[in-house]
């Protein structure tokens, strides 16, 4: 069928006018929700990604600790025992390393990582061993991640042995290695 000319004109200001107003209804939500699914997708994902990551920072940190308590075990053993400790500030949120009755390391836990880890309730807080490299004491500290509180780490130095064991406490309690 061939147009004539005024109906050729009435049809490209259709086109022409449609081409000017923007998205169709249409258009606006299938994006919205392409977008949706994406999101919907994305989000879980990104929480697991942020609960390894706490965890890890929490290892991490304990692994850390437990190389200091290591190191000074070992200086123990090699005559420097009662000049050399560990002490945890509660107030502070740090630990200072002494050697040979000198602060050497002040580690704040704010500055590790994220900043999410903290102290919690210890028992002792403050750590030496005898000439025989065993811990004077029982330590223990609990380690707690602001971002995600159900995960608390147990920091202890077994007295005798000075075996350093870093246990996960579960919600109810239960101590898992």
């Amino acid at each position: 069928k061939v147009m004539m000319p005024k109906e050729k004109k009435l049809f490209q200001m259709a086109v022409s006018s449609r081409n000017n107003s923007g998205f169709t209804l249409v258009e606006i939500l299938l994006y919205i929700s392409f977008y949706g699914l994406v999101m919907a997708l994305l989000i879980p994902c990104a929480e697991g990604i942020i609960k390894v990551d706490n965890r890890l920072e929490m290892e991490g940190f304990c692994q850390r600790l437990a190389a200091e308590v290591t190191a000074l075990q070992q200086a123990a053993l090699w005559g420097a025992g009662l000049q050399n400790k560990l002490t945890v500030d509660l107030d502070q949120q740090c630990y200072y390393v002494y050697r040979e009755g000198k602060i050497v390391k002040k580690v704040r836990l704010h500055e590790i990582g994220q900043g999410s880890l903290y102290f919690y309730s210890p028992n002792t807080s403050i750590i030496r061993f005898s000439a025989e490299g065993a811990p004077q004491v029982y330590f223990s500290v609990l380690i707690k991640n602001r971002r995600q509180p159900q995960l608390v780490k147990k920091f202890e130095v077994q007295p005798v042995t000075g075996r350093v064991v870093v246990s996960e406490i579960k919600s109810a309690g239960i101590y898992v290695d």
